[in-house]
């Protein structure tokens, strides 16, 4: 019952801080993964 609950708990807080991190990384000049085709 303690591993639902915590999965309650890490579960929207891993995504918190993914979404944190995917958003910040703009500011320090990197370009975030996932836009695989080349600019032309």
């Amino acid at each position: 019952m303690k591993i639902i609950a915590w999965l309650f708990v890490i579960l929207p807080l891993a995504w918190g801080v993914s979404q944190t991190v995917q958003k910040s990384l703009p500011l320090f000049g990197v370009k975030p993964a996932g836009n695989s085709v080349p600019a032309k």
